[in-house]
């Protein structure tokens, strides 16, 4: 539990977007934001930065801190706080930083990935 008068801050642990090509929903964990993937669906290739207008995520996935739940939310809730649907926990969800993309073959360049 979370000291008195302190809303616990969530990180998303992965997107819920539909892919550019195929038009399907993914699930992608966080740690690929600013990577380019490739959707496991139709093969399509993109370039996964989930504020970029050309990016079209559904919604997000998270754990509650309180009860230890996955939480599903809508996209429009990524910075909100708000109580959790299971337990009633306060909860504040703040971004996942992304970071700055390397032109290919630069170091800290990301290489392709599957979406899962």
């Amino acid at each position: 539990m979370s000291p008195a008068g302190k809303t616990p801050q969530v990180q998303p642990g992965g997107f819920l977007l539909e892919c550019p090509h195929c038009r399907q929903e993914l699930r992608v964990a966080g740690k690929y934001a600013g990577a380019r993937v490739q959707c496991k669906l139709c093969h399509g290739r993109f370039l996964l930065e989930p504020d970029h207008p050309n990016t079209q995520p559904v919604g997000f996935f998270a754990e509650c801190p309180h009860c230890l739940e996955e939480l599903r939310a809508n996209w429009r809730y990524r910075r909100a706080r708000v109580a959790c649907k299971l337990c009633g926990g306060r909860i504040q969800f703040v971004p996942i930083p992304v970071p700055t993309p390397h032109p290919p073959g630069t170091p800290g360049h990301s290489p392709l990935v599957a979406s899962s």
